[in-house]
C-alpha cells in the first residue's frame, strides 16, 4: 500500500484519511481541495494487504479525524480498522467491506472475469462503465495512469485476500454514512444497500450517478455533511 500526505498549512487541527479505489491514485479527489487547517493522508495500491498500515502521524494534535473511502478503499479502510485512531466520522462511497460477494459486493463470477480478462481494451471498457459518461471519462483519463500490469497485480492481491473473508462478516469500522450511486455499474447498488441495511448503517442514494460520483461534490465538508 502507498500513502501520501497533503498539507493545507502549518497549523493543522483536522486529519482526513482517504482510501481510494482500485487502480487509482489520490488525484481522483483533487477537485475537492483541502480546507485550511486540514491535513490529508491518502492511501492507494492494495496489492499487498500485509503492507496496510497507518503512517507515523502525531494523532494527538488533531481535534477531528475523518475517514472517506471509495470503492475498493472501503474494504481497505475496514481491514485497517484495528490500527486506526478514534474516527470522528466515517463515510463510504460505492463499496462495502466485502468487495467480492454475490450478495454484498461485486458478484464473484464478475470479479473473477474482470481479473482473468484484464488487458488494455477491457481496462478501457471498465473505465467507461465506471464513469458512465464521456465528460467524466475525459476528466478521469486526464489523471496520471497506472499501467494495466500494475492494476492486474493489485487486483490479484486483492482477490487472494478477499476470497478468504468470512461470508457476510460485519464491518470492523463504525461507518456513519454510505453513499450508493443509483447507476453504479461496478458494484451493484442493490448489493451495497443490502449490506449497509443489514448492519444498520445510514445510506444515501445518489440519483442518476455512476460509480465515480466525486465530481458531484464541491468540498470535503459537503461530502462529509459537516
Amino acid at each position: 500500500m502507498q500513502h501520501q500526505i497533503t498539507y493545507s498549512n502549518s497549523s493543522p487541527h483536522t486529519l482526513l484519511l482517504y482510501f481510494t479505489g482500485w487502480g487509482t491514485t489520490p488525484e481522483v479527489v483533487t477537485n475537492l481541495g483541502l480546507p485550511q487547517g486540514w491535513e490529508q493522508c491518502s492511501f492507494w495500491d492494495y496489492k499487498d494487504v500485509s503492507a496496510l498500515y497507518l503512517p507515523d502521524i502525531e494523532l494527538s494534535r488533531y481535534n477531528s479525524i475523518y475517514l472517506v473511502a471509495w470503492s475498493m478503499g472501503v474494504w481497505a479502510a475496514d481491514l485497517l480498522a484495528p490500527h486506526l485512531p478514534r474516527i470522528s466520522k466515517a463515510v463510504a462511497i460505492n463499496g462495502t467491506p466485502l468487495p467480492m460477494h454475490d450478495l454484498y459486493g461485486i458478484p464473484t463470477p464478475i470479479f473473477e472475469k474482470t481479473l482473468s480478462g484484464l488487458d488494455d481494451d477491457n481496462r478501457a471498457r471498465f473505465d467507461r462503465r465506471m464513469c458512465g459518461g464521456k465528460k467524466l471519462l475525459a476528466v478521469y483519463n486526464s489523471f496520471s495512469a497506472r499501467s494495466t500490469e500494475d492494476l492486474r497485480s493489485e487486483l490479484t492481491g486483492v482477490y487472494e485476500a478477499v476470497r478468504a473473508l468470512p461470508d457476510g462478516s460485519p464491518p470492523q469500522l463504525s461507518w456513519d454514512l454510505a453513499y450508493v450511486s443509483e447507476r453504479d455499474l461496478i458494484v451493484p447498488p442493490s448489493n451495497q444497500l443490502r449490506y449497509w441495511n443489514k448492519h444498520n448503517v445510514t445510506t444515501e442514494v445518489l440519483p442518476g450517478l455512476g460509480h465515480y460520483p466525486i465530481y458531484e461534490f464541491h468540498s470535503w465538508q459537503e461530502l462529509l455533511k459537516l
